[in-house]
């Protein structure tokens, strides 16, 4: 049927290719097309005029008023960048905050003056004005250093007035308490009846020093304050007030030290009152000096604020000037575009209704009524056979373009029901895996011999349930189950949105008999618009059985690792429990070496003790005596001194049970001079009675040097270090010790101790720090200060060394970390 068909179409084009011409589908369309084309080429010329007008007119707008315009409105964004960063640039309060800013305004200003070359042409007077911004910013930039200088001084005057103030309340107390206690010897002497001369004098002269110091006490504290009260004065008026006030308190203060001019005592107080003078008086270091100056540098940078935005204000009238002409240029440029657009309009639009009329024409008389009725049915047929209705009829019939097309789907439709059907069986024949086709019941239609080898029918030639091979009958019993309950859903209806499908794991049969493990693949296809299902095996011997070794493997290696983990947490029991007694025993090592430190400071602690008690003795004495002769006043003078020696000795015993005890176990930040102070009070006594020279040296500024560490242990290291610089001097010509703490490198801080002595001998050098060694008589060290000192340092994370050795004496550097 299809190869008649085939002659008779091609019988057909044979006959038709012996006219001179055919007069298609093609030529019809090609003469549509072509008096269309005409049409769209008349509107296209009428365009092409109107447009030509409009694009003169856009190119005077797009090269000289869009350009203007552009210009302006970037000189105008500059401008107001400028007058908005110039108030940030004045309240600057660091220099790096400061440059920031001014490296911001430098690129504005070079925006700016890049913008003025470009436009100098348009807006004459420009140049001038940016000039003018940009010496005005230069000012203010300086003006705003100058002011941050002034800041800096006056910081620096204040942080000055402070310490002075210490050293004054420090002079002012010892000669207060000095002067009472002459007072009242004097009065004691007077009225014990005795009087004399010399008793009247020093008691008229001790009260004049006396209410000279109290009154210097008390206008000293009123300067202090009025100096630092000086520095924040917001406005000139309130500097002069205070500079009054300011004044009056100095000239009182040197009236009372005139006072004191034949005192010797009062030296020292009155350096210290002429310094802080200074800083009340003082044109170029005084504090009121300083601050009047940075007020009057803080309102040139208001002046300076002003005068920028007067600046801005005139570029701005500039560019105004500049954008209303070019509005004005625009807005003609504008007009006559509108009369180019309104012509190419109504060009344009009777083109087109020609054009609409041609094509409605050609797609209603032709296209619709003749190419897409035919076209629709031929469609219709190619989309049945493509979607496997190989029956589909096809429209025949004319003698143009449609009817070969018609011809020729015939011809593919009988070809590929042949070639369908031999794909089909090859592809199962010739496939790498078992394949498998049933039909919506699972009876077997089609295997390929890989499948035939793991579903073989049963041994014996006994015939299958129903007579009919059935994918159920060639496997298990449970697999046969879970086949024939997935064919059931399948026919029931799958659920809606999922797509049926089955794998499974059973068991399968060889030609031979023997069983055999299969994957097997379950899922539906469509054939000839009839359900379909496609079964897929796979022989899984090789896998179960490596699934079996792996088992074996993991089985035998989790044992090992079991074993080897029950051994690696006995080893670590075993050294925990040798961390912690070691760990016990330096713990031990350090308290015995406090305790040595303790038994060889327990003479000078003792002297340090009998000196207080002594007095305390004779103010005992004294006061018994006052108390017979009704003289309780007195009495209770000597209460109080007696209750200050006795403060002074249970600060000395609270030190040495503080230093006893044993120390904590956690680390924080440490403050070194009292640490320092702490451990030389400890050799106080030894100190004088060797005649030895301390000297301590901290950073005088900033804030006070802390490290991390623990304070009792690193107490017991300075004094371990001490103890052995006092041992290194005893004989020496020169008895001198320098303790000195200054900050290092990457957040460390580096304490030194550094004797006169005879140094370390240069083959003992690599041993000081061993336990037990120790070059000091028999009797007199353990040698275990130093390794202790050692391990204390290295548990705080720092570092304990011999810096330098010599003749002329040895200097230990402990290095920690600064908290």
């Amino acid at each position: 049927m299809a190869m008649s068909v085939q002659a008779s179409v091609q019988a057909g084009a044979m006959g038709v290719g012996t006219w001179p011409m055919r007069f298609g589908i093609r030529v019809r369309l090609f003469l549509a097309f072509v008096a269309v084309a005409v049409l769209s080429v008349v509107a296209c010329v009428l365009g092409w005029l109107s447009y030509d007008r409009l694009g003169g007119t856009l190119d005077e707008f797009a090269e000289s008023h869009l350009p203007a315009l552009g210009l302006a409105a970037k000189l105008a964004e500059e401008g107001g960048a400028i007058i908005a960063t110039a108030p940030v640039l004045a309240g600057s309060r660091t220099e790096a905050e400061m440059d920031a800013i001014r490296e911001t305004l430098g690129r504005r200003l070079a925006a700016l003056r890049s913008l003025t070359d470009a436009i100098e042409g348009g807006v004459p007077g420009l140049r001038p004005v940016v000039d003018a911004l940009s010496r005005n910013l230069s000012e203010l930039d300086g003006t705003v250093r100058h002011r941050l200088a002034l800041g800096r001084r006056n910081q620096e005057a204040i942080e000055r007035l402070r310490w002075l103030h210490a050293d004054f309340l420090d002079e002012i107390e010892p000669l207060v308490a000095d002067a009472r206690f002459n007072i009242q010897s004097a009065l004691a002497s007077v009225e014990s009846g005795k009087p004399s001369a010399d008793a009247v004098r020093v008691l008229r002269e001790e009260n004049r020093r006396s209410e000279a110091v109290l009154q210097i006490g008390a206008n000293g504290n009123l300067a202090v304050g009025l100096i630092a009260r000086a520095a924040t004065l917001a406005t000139p008026e309130m500097l002069d007030d205070n500079a009054g006030f300011l004044d009056e308190t100095a000239d009182r203060l040197q009236r009372d030290l005139a006072a004191l001019a034949d005192w010797p005592d009062g030296v020292s107080l009155g350096q210290v009152v002429g310094q802080l003078l200074a800083l009340a008086r003082g044109t170029d270091g005084g504090v009121p000096a300083l601050r009047r100056e940075e007020l009057e540098t803080a309102a040139r940078g208001q002046e300076l604020l002003a005068r920028n935005r007067d600046i801005v204000a005139r570029l701005n009238g500039l560019i105004a000037r500049q954008v209303q002409a070019v509005e004005s240029d625009s807005r003609a440029a504008a007009g006559r575009s509108a009369q180019a657009i309104a012509f190419g309009r109504s060009a344009l639009l009777a083109s087109a209704l020609v054009s609409l009329l041609v094509a409605v024409l050609v797609a209603w008389l032709y296209v619709n009524r003749n190419l897409i009725s035919r076209l629709t049915r031929l469609g219709d047929a190619a989309r049945a056979i493509a979607a496997g209705d190989l029956k589909a009829e096809i429209p025949l019939g004319g003698n143009d373009e449609l009817s070969d097309m018609a011809a020729a789907l015939l011809v593919f439709r009988d070809t590929a029901i042949a070639v369908e059907e031999a794909n089909a069986q090859a592809m199962i024949d010739n496939a790498q895996a078992g394949l498998a086709i049933t039909d919506a019941d699972g009876v077997i239609e089609f295997v390929n011999p890989l499948a035939a080898a793991l579903i073989a029918p049963p041994p014996g030639g006994h015939a299958e349930q129903g007579g009919a091979p059935r994918l159920a009958d060639r496997l298990d019993e449970e697999g046969a189950a879970r086949v024939a309950a997935f064919f059931a859903q399948v026919s029931a209806g799958p659920e809606e949105g999922v797509a049926p499908a089955l794998s499974i794991l059973t068991t399968g049969r060889r030609p031979d008999g023997g069983v055999v493990p299969v994957q097997v693949g379950v899922r539906p296809f469509w054939h000839r618009q009839q359900q379909r299902f496609i079964v897929t095996l796979t022989d899984m011997t090789e896998r179960v059985e490596a699934q079996h070794i792996l088992e074996r493997t993991v089985q035998e290696r989790t044992a090992d690792l079991r074993a080897t983990n029950d051994r690696l947490e006995r080893a670590i029991a075993e050294h925990r429990r040798t961390e912690r007694d070691l760990r016990e025993a330096q713990a031990e090592l350090v308290q015995a070496g406090k305790l040595a430190a303790l038994g060889q400071l327990a003479a000078g602690v003792g002297h340090e003790l009998n000196q207080p008690l002594a007095a305390i003795r004779s103010y005992a004495h004294n006061g018994r005596k006052l108390i017979e002769l009704g003289r309780t006043e007195e009495a209770g003078g000597n209460l109080g001194k007696i209750a200050d020696l006795t403060t002074r000795m249970a600060n000395i015993t609270n030190h040495l049970k503080r230093f006893a005890r044993r120390p904590d176990s956690r680390l924080g930040a440490v403050e070194l001079a009292p640490v320092i102070q702490g451990a030389l009070s400890l050799f106080g006594d030894r100190l004088r009675g060797e005649a030895v020279e301390i000297t301590v040296e901290l950073p005088d500024a900033g804030a006070p040097l802390r490290v991390r560490a623990e304070e009792v242990r690193l107490e017991q290291v300075l004094v371990n270090l001490l103890s052995n610089a006092l041992d290194a001097v005893a004989g020496a010509p020169v008895r001198r010790i320098l303790i000195r703490a200054e900050a290092g490198e990457a957040d460390s801080v580096r304490i030194e101790v550094r004797d006169s002595g005879s140094g370390i001998a240069a083959g003992l050098a690599g041993q000081i720090f061993d336990p037990f060694f120790t070059t000091k008589p028999m009797g007199t060290g353990l040698g275990l200060g130093l390794s202790i000192s050692y391990n204390i340092v290295r548990d705080f994370g720092g570092v304990l060394s011999v810096a330098e050795s010599g003749p002329g004496g040895t200097a230990f550097a402990l290095t920690l970390i600064r908290a």
